[in-house]
């Protein structure tokens, strides 16, 4: 970032937030002077100044920007004695840390309001919510994820029981790929950050926006129906503790990438922000697919393609350091009566990567078909913004304006050198990729509360996703196997380019998204003073519609003149120079066709009733049923005849669902849930258009005949609390699927692809358990693992033993966080491991399942505060385990030394130094 923006910047972001400069701070805790037990909700005042906190769920309280000087402290509770500290002395650029005995009053109190903002961030307000919902579910707090020091959702998730991800970006719950999964920020799905698969890309939402994550595993009537995993609701921050800004710079290191060399295509200005598609597209004026099928030879078409960007454009550079900057503040207004505040974050990523990838393809009879290396280096930019706004008009009323916006670019260069034992020869391929993605959320949101027994709460929300993939550039050479002479271009000699010889292609997708929802609760019958003993009726409607618009273009240079190979075998940057371009030389045909093209629309209507009662003192219910109306529709065109495709597939669903909790005693407890959910299929799997995936070097396509999938779920969980912030579950499942969707191989006569299937059947069942300990004072512990197997039922009637593609059989999530508040010492140690999973599907006769292997993952952080100052370093991925994508190359269900490694390459480990300053 170039220092008049950064300067520009942090000018604008001190003004708005009109913070102060002062930099003493004083923390500590509240303290019942007779049990020792930490006191909740006490007041704590700094006289002369106008300062006042309130002591959190563990009894700490904090004060920050003060100036440095004398002070009295004075403590306030219902139930104690007020306790007045005099001669508190703040020194400048120092924290003091003191703790406050307080004693319990004999006096008797008489009608007695006490009004309070409640916390959600805390680890302590994540374990009630969890004891006080009736679903099975689990989370993380802020306050974890600050102990753990991720640096965005997608690292935070893991964290959760039975959670892993995909590519370290989608999420998988229960050993169930995205597809099964919902993701909702405040409560709201989000828009798809991916066009071939039904995801979210966590690694878009900075931890330090997030307010706290729960993931619910039980399904119930308020929840999505499209929530087999799990559903997972992301909250971020809204309404702000105290006036602050924090700036936040991470210098990252990659082993294998920063500091050496890396082969890159030449981009443009717009890079280095994630804007840089615009300067890749077509013109606006370039000659229409019509134009170029009838007149590829002609001056006036050839002549346009000499104007496009440089097909070949490289160089070799030196990989900087992983740059991370970020500012985030809050700021509170009193308005009269009315209290507004605002959270805000502006963040700024460059990071780098250079992977070592072998890759190899097999024969039917476990010979090797094809042999890869490739060398994979890609610039990811990242800008991320966030504004939260929250409006209290009274103390039953307030209006929230949510909004996240991410831009992101990936920049790929991949260079390979390959056997292709099959056909005698070895190649020399390269492809040169820019991907940029802008994804917007805002939503406004009002809550009220009507009278004591109603609440209510509205929501309107826009969602957008732009994908632009533009002048994707990539060729294949070849020679003799074992030939030391130049490689030869490989193109067609007729008009008919492919999307692997030498082509370029553009793509650009808008989907819009809104969303309209109301809920309300009611309390029926008598009102207790005890919340969970009211007999609740919860209700809603919510209506979403989705608009998709795709389209894709591309051309490949033909060699219809038969040039020889004297004029094939030339160096890339004199075969691609534009001036070789001719009506008798070689020259770009068009090689768009019809199904390269769509349009989608989806209508997503639902009502939902849900009764909350309590049996007596241990006993809760919670049912009610969701009906959904989804109308899905599809346009397109069938490849070579061009005959219209449209697909509609108009299903309504009754979904029942219960959730029963038995209380054993006042921690311990146990739950019972059931219901259904379905998994409809995503606008690209039911595309006819065919993609080809350079890296995997296969197509992929959509399947038009998918049909929805329906799950019965089954859930049992045992739940202890030992105390505050800690708890241990003990948790089975069981799911039984109804057409089942998974990836799948399929041969489609010159190659295979991948695409989308249904199986007739599945079932999936199994067992978790989390742990979440406080050794110590300064000690935590925690741990969670499943255990899963299932069955798969093909439509032939066979009953296979393999699991459900991309299910894991077990996953271990375990860390130790250790906290020494007096020094300001934050460290953590965790380890993940997920089983092997079947990444995609084979049919056992062409092609055998892939499967994606365990890796030991091990992460370690450690911090210091020092001032205002907060120091951090961490080690990410320590033991650097390979990536590994394994064949059953013999086709007997099980992955052993024997079978072929179908690509494999090494992440790197990644160091960083990170410094936040807080203001």
């Amino acid at each position: 970032m170039h220092s008049t923006h950064f300067f520009t910047l942090t000018f604008i972001l001190f003004t708005f937030f009109n913070v102060s400069g002062q930099n003493s701070s004083l923390n500590g805790k509240v303290i019942d002077g007779k049990t020792k037990e930490t006191v909740i909700a006490a007041v704590i005042k700094l006289v002369p100044s106008d300062k006042a906190v309130e002591s959190d769920y563990d009894g700490n309280y904090s004060f920050t920007n003060i100036a440095p000087g004398n002070y009295s402290i004075t403590v306030d509770i219902i139930g104690y004695s007020t306790k007045t500290i005099n001669n508190v002395t703040l020194v400048a650029n120092q924290t003091k840390t003191l703790d406050i005995d307080i004693q319990e009053s004999a006096e008797i109190l008489e009608n007695v309001t006490i009004q309070a903002v409640r916390k959600t961030d805390t680890d302590n307000a994540l374990v009630n919510e969890i004891q006080r919902v009736d679903n099975i579910v689990t989370g993380v707090s802020s306050q974890q994820i600050t102990k753990t020091q991720d640096r965005d959702a997608s690292q935070v998730v893991k964290r959760v029981p039975g959670i892993s991800l995909n590519d370290d970006r989608f999420i998988i719950i229960r050993g169930l790929n995205e597809r099964y999964n919902t993701v909702l920020i405040n409560d709201i799905p989000t828009p798809s950050t991916e066009v071939d698969v039904r995801s979210f890309s966590f690694d878009l939402v900075p931890s330090n926006a997030i307010d706290r994550m729960l993931v619910y595993k039980s399904p119930s009537a308020e929840l999505p129906a499209d929530m087999t995993g799990g559903a997972v609701k992301l909250y971020t921050k809204s309404v702000a503790d105290d006036n602050h800004i924090n700036l936040s710079f991470n210098v990252g290191h990659r082993m294998g990438t920063t500091g050496l060399n890396v082969y890159d295509a030449s981009g443009n200005s717009g890079d280095i922000f994630g804007f840089g598609a615009s300067k890749r597209q077509l013109p606006n004026t370039f000659a229409s697919t019509k134009t170029v099928l009838n007149n590829a030879r002609s001056i006036n078409v050839i002549d346009q393609f000499t104007k496009l960007n440089p097909f070949y454009d490289t160089k070799t550079k030196i990989a900087l350091p992983d740059l991370r900057f970020s500012i985030n503040g809050a700021k509170k207004w009193k308005l009269g009566s009315k209290d507004l505040s605002t959270v805000s974050y502006i963040s700024y990523s460059n990071t780098h990567a250079n992977n070592h990838i072998e890759q190899n393809r097999y024969l039917f009879d476990e010979s090797v078909q094809s042999s890869y290396s490739d060398i994979s280096y890609a610039n990811n930019v990242r800008l991320s913004a966030m504004s939260n706004w929250t409006l209290s008009l009274d103390k039953k009323t307030k209006l929230h304006f949510k909004n996240i916006f991410n831009q992101l670019a990936t920049k790929e260069t991949v260079t390979r050198l390959g056997s292709l034992i099959e056909n005698g020869v070895e190649s020399s391929n390269e492809a040169y990729r820019y991907e940029q993605k802008s994804i917007l959320s805002s939503q406004l949101i009002g809550t009220r509360e009507l009278n004591q027994r109603t609440k209510i709460k509205a929501i309107g929300s826009l969602g957008y996703t732009l994908r632009a993939e533009p002048d994707f550039r990539r060729y294949t050479s070849s020679r003799p196997l074992g030939g030391e002479g130049a490689y030869n271009f490989n193109l067609q000699q007729f008009e008919s380019p492919t999307l692997q010889q030498a082509a370029r292609f553009w793509s650009n997708l808008d989907e819009y998204v809104f969303t309209g929802l109301f809920s309300g609760e009611t309390v029926l019958g008598q009102i207790m003073d005890d919340e969970n003993a009211n007999t609740v009726i919860k209700y809603g409607v919510s209506s979403e519609y989705k608009d998709r618009y795709f389209n894709a273009r591309w051309f490949g240079l033909v060699n219809t003149n038969r040039l020889s190979s004297a004029f094939t075998s030339q160096p890339a940057d004199k075969f691609f120079d534009p001036s070789l371009l001719g009506p008798q030389s070689i020259y770009y045909a068009e090689g768009t066709n019809f199904d390269d093209k769509y349009t989608a629309q989806n209508i997503l209507t639902a009502a939902y009733a849900n009764l909350n009662k309590t049996f007596g003192k241990n006993i809760s219910f919670s049912g009610g049923v969701r009906v959904e109306h989804n109308d899905q529709s599809l346009q397109s065109k069938q490849r070579g005849s061009g005959a219209a495709l449209n697909v509609n597939v108009p299903t309504i669903k009754f979904l029942p669902s219960v959730n029963v909790g038995y209380k054993v005693n006042e921690t311990q407890g146990l739950r019972f849930a059931y219901g259904v959910t379905v998994n409809r299929p995503e606008f690209r799997e039911m595309a006819p258009f065919t993609y080809y995936d350079f890296l995997f070097d296969v197509s992929r396509r959509g399947n038009s005949e998918i049909k929805p999938a329906t799950i019965h779920n089954l859930d049992l969980r045992y739940e202890i609390f030992p105390s505050n912030g800690q708890m241990i579950t003990i948790g089975a499942f069981y799911k039984k699927f109804i057409n089942p969707i998974e990836g799948a191989i399929f041969y489609n006569g010159s190659g295979i692809a991948f695409t989308v299937m249904n199986a007739e059947s599945a079932e999936a069942f199994g067992a978790e358990l989390e742990i979440r300990k406080q050794v110590t004072k300064s000690l935590m512990v925690v741990f969670n693992g499943s255990l899963i197997q299932s069955d798969v039922k093909l439509n032939q009637g066979e009953s296979l033993s393999r699991y459900l593609q991309g299910q894991s059989p077990f996953i271990i999530n375990t860390g130790l966080f250790y906290q020494h508040e007096a020094t300001g010492v934050q460290a953590n140690l965790m380890y993940n491991v997920v089983g092997k999973r079947i990444n995609v599907i084979g049919d056992n006769i062409i092609s055998a399942s892939i499967y994606e292997m365990p890796r030991n993952v091990i992460d370690a952080n450690i911090s210091k505060k020092i001032g205002i100052v907060e120091l951090k370093l961490g080690v990410q991925d320590l033991l650097n385990q390979p990536f590994k994508l394994v064949q059953d190359t013999n086709r007997d269900g099980k992955i052993t030394d024997t079978d072929g490694v179908f690509q494999s390459f090494r992440r790197g480990t990644q160091s960083f130094l990170n410094a936040v300053i807080k203001f």
